[in-house]
């Protein structure tokens, strides 16, 4: 097949799911950028033009979140085939192939716990879990992508989900942990322009790539939540359209940053967390279902986690509830409890 053939009948996901092993890096050579395809489902767009743009598009970190990957699927072959002009250097990754091919969140392990390194702990597993070497795979190309910047270079990750549970707000982003920086409110203005009103600021370093990025490579990066789990075909597009619209001028560099500006509030509403609920004891238990939306809130009073030692009372009207869990062993988060900021 030669590279025109290559190009016009290109399918990330299908290369993905024929290579789900793995292949040898391979590069070709472009009009406006060459493309380098390092691993399955890991490929490289850089620009003959100078760009101080770095982004970075991960999707199917969890192999059931299909709208991404259809979203992210449908702009390389864009790229590839002149429909879609590069103007950044770009970085696609496809997370967990395995996953993808199954529809499945995850096969062994919860791949979106295995970043920032997590994944060392497991290693002597590598054959049992698979998600190991993936993580590990995944953070390489991360590092390999953003040393090829330079100080005054904007470094970006879109970490790009659905929810596989219901949520007050459908669309909803969580920022990650700052370490000592500040948020960034041109990043916030992007989330409302991806369509994503609302945003939970993390309080502390996680395990999630969006985190990986931002505290190794100080990247503005975020968890981008665009809606409901559905199988791939399934999705309507159009309930993502404001998402695609963005990415693609981000792509193209038409997107109109404003970094002098403050930020847009629009109606965004952003939460911060009050507090971490632990299961301290085999008698922790919370007053909700696990199904319960994120986001729902709660009246003062109501005693929102029960347990001999440690109850919670919910302390003031409107603090809400996030990844509500009853199933978690001793010391592990049960929920979160957020207020709106």
């Amino acid at each position: 097949m030669n590279i025109d053939e290559f190009r016009n009948n290109f399918n990330l996901l299908d290369f993905v799911r024929e290579h789900l092993e793995g292949h040898q890096p391979f590069s070709m050579s472009l009009d406006d950028f060459l493309v380098t395809f390092h691993d399955v489902g890991i490929i490289e767009f850089k620009p003959n033009h100078e760009s101080q743009q770095y982004l970075a598009l991960s999707a199917g970190v969890h192999g059931n979140e299909t709208a991404p990957m259809e979203i992210v699927s449908d702009m390389v072959h864009d790229l590839l085939n002149d429909k879609l002009k590069l103007s950044c250097h770009l970085l696609v990754m496809i997370g967990h192939p395995k996953a993808m091919l199954k529809e499945q969140r995850f096969v062994d392990f919860n791949l979106n716990r295995m970043f920032s390194g997590e994944w060392k702990k497991y290693w002597q597993q590598r054959d049992e879990i698979c998600e190991v070497e993936r993580a590990k795979r995944l953070e390489q190309a991360v590092s390999d992508f953003f040393a090829q910047s330079c100080a005054n270079d904007t470094r970006t990750h879109y970490d790009l989900h659905t929810a596989i549970r219901a949520s007050k707000y459908e669309k909803f982003a969580i920022y990650p942990y700052l370490d000592n920086r500040e948020h960034n409110p041109a990043q916030l203005n992007v989330m409302q322009d991806l369509g994503v009103n609302t945003v939970l600021l993390y309080h502390k370093p996680s395990t999630v790539f969006s985190y990986h990025s931002s505290h190794n490579f100080k990247a503005d990066s975020i968890t981008v939540e665009l809606g409901k789990v559905k199988p791939f075909g399934e999705n309507n597009r159009e309930d993502f359209a404001e998402a695609e619209k963005t990415l693609r001028q981000l792509v193209e560099s038409t997107y109109s940053y404003d970094h002098t500006s403050r930020y847009k509030t629009n109606g965004q509403k952003l939460f911060k967390v009050k507090r971490e609920l632990l299961r301290v004891s085999d008698d922790s238990h919370l007053n909700v279902d696990d199904a319960l939306p994120n986001f729902t809130s709660f009246e003062k009073g109501f005693e929102l986690l029960s347990d001999p030692e440690e109850p919670y009372i919910v302390e003031n009207d409107g603090e809400a509830i996030v990844f509500p869990n009853n199933k978690v062993p001793i010391g592990q988060r049960m929920a979160l409890v957020v207020e709106e900021v």
